[in-house]
């Protein structure tokens, strides 16, 4: 069976990871994340496993450091598109051999891809561990690319882009991403254009493999009831003789900075307006642990400072939210909400009303310890499981280190309310910032 999990990829709680020095310190002793063993191939492949004796099962997961970001010229979707047709057959596996063999193991498989990278997992009884890398191995280095199923894979990415068009909230989203980001390697759709997936067939496919499906781009991860030396000697057997290759070197996106507020709307057959708001921002720092709390702060949870003026005391919104998302180079704070139309000037003014709050005032010791154990439990909620665990800490070592996974609750903790105002003040610029609403078609009902 296909088990989908429902990975928010750019949420603080998980991929507030970076690559930068700010987070270079002793490790936590109490952090669940350890112990941990890590090796790295001579090839350059990095292979993390954890110990979990405790649970029946062991997660695989293997990561890839290619997302969106780096689909090709003209081929937008690219990643995404290869991440549909790396289980879909092998040399020696037919098409739907995979998923039979992972079955009947008693384990499901999954994928998924992010601006940043993609991966992997196969889920399994642990005794039944070395069939799932055995399985996943060959998938990564032998997928066949059968012509007849690009064509297939490329009708089941246009229905998932229809659908995107079709929900307000994922469509709004989407536009005000591209908007806050114009001009980087991020400004582009996941899941690409139709146009674009239409240039994409087996040769464009095999050179996307050979080009970053490389061990030194990738990490693999087990989690469960393992033995982790049985595990690293698997690893070396399964991809000890892969080649690793120079890379091509990744994009930089500054973060942008935006000198007036940049309006997007559009009229749909919807009962209500939807609407949000955008702030450029750090990724991977100080600054965007503490603009993450910021976010808790503002509309996480019904006593947020939002949820309280605008849903309780002024019933401006029908529903409310904020959060401070990363990619791996850039950050964005966004107030997410749904209202009557005839209330968006005043939601407007209310939520640079609350924001212009954050840059004056202190917030109380109170407050922000709230904030912490918010995240501290959004945090160990994302690691409940051991494949939820593989997950965490793949994506923390493809975004520039597994250590930072365990001292995210120790850099939380030293967060400062001095911290929250002095970001607030720098990062959110009522004079620069993106509002997007969609809006019925001829009014609100």
């Amino acid at each position: 069976m296909k088990k989908r999990f429902h990975l928010i990829l750019l949420t603080v709680f998980l991929v507030a990871a970076g690559s930068g020095g700010t987070y270079a310190r002793a490790l936590d002793p109490v952090s669940p994340f350890i112990p941990y063993e890590m090796s790295v191939l001579p090839n350059g492949l990095r292979v993390i496993v954890k110990e979990i004796p405790a649970y029946p099962t062991a997660a695989v997961n293997m990561w890839v450091g290619v997302g969106a970001k780096d689909d090709p010229l003209h081929m937008s979707g690219m990643a995404h598109f290869f991440e549909h047709l790396l289980f879909k057959g092998t040399t020696t596996r037919p098409v739907g051999q995979i998923g039979r063999d992972v079955e009947k193991l008693g384990g499901y498989i999954n994928a998924m891809t992010s601006y940043d990278f993609t991966t992997f997992f196969v889920v399994v009884p642990s005794d039944k561990v070395m069939f799932a890398m055995e399985i996943q191995a060959d998938a990564i280095r032998n997928s066949s690319f059968v012509q007849e199923e690009i064509d297939k894979e490329r009708n089941v990415i246009f229905e998932e882009i229809r659908v995107q068009e079709d929900s307000p909230t994922s469509k709004l989203a989407s536009l005000v991403l591209q908007s806050l980001l114009t001009g980087t390697s991020y400004a582009r759709p996941v899941l690409g254009s139709v146009e674009d997936l239409g240039n994409i067939n087996r040769a464009e496919m095999a050179d996307f493999h050979k080009e970053y499906y490389v061990p030194n781009n990738m990490t693999l991860v087990v989690v469960g009831d393992v033995n982790g030396k049985e595990i690293m000697e698997a690893a070396f057997s399964l991809y000890g003789d892969m080649e690793g290759k120079s890379l091509v070197q990744p994009r930089y996106a500054a973060v942008p900075s935006l000198s007036e507020v940049q309006r997007i709307t559009e009229k749909r057959l919807v009962d209500q307006a939807y609407g949000i708001m955008a702030f450029p921002g750090p990724a991977g720092d100080r600054d965007a642990m503490a603009l993450s709390v910021a976010g808790i702060l503002l509309g996480v949870g019904q006593s947020s400072r939002l949820f309280q003026e605008l849903m309780v005391e002024k019933r401006l919104v029908t529903d409310i939210a904020a959060n401070y998302e990363q990619l791996m180079e850039v950050g964005a704070l966004t107030i997410s909400f749904s209202a009557p139309q005839e209330n968006l000037e005043q939601i407007e003014a209310a939520l640079k009303g609350q924001i212009e709050r954050l840059q004056t005032e202190l917030v109380s010791d109170e407050e922000l310890g709230k904030a912490q154990a918010m995240a501290r439990s959004s945090f160990a909620f994302a690691a409940e499981s051991n494949a939820q665990l593989a997950l965490v800490l793949g994506q923390y070592e493809t975004f520039g280190g597994v250590n930072n996974a365990v001292n995210w609750v120790d850099v939380l903790e030293s967060i400062t309310a001095e911290d929250v105002l002095r970001v607030a003040q720098e990062y959110l610029n009522l004079e620069g910032y993106v509002w997007g609403e969609i809006i019925p078609e001829g009014g609100s009902n």
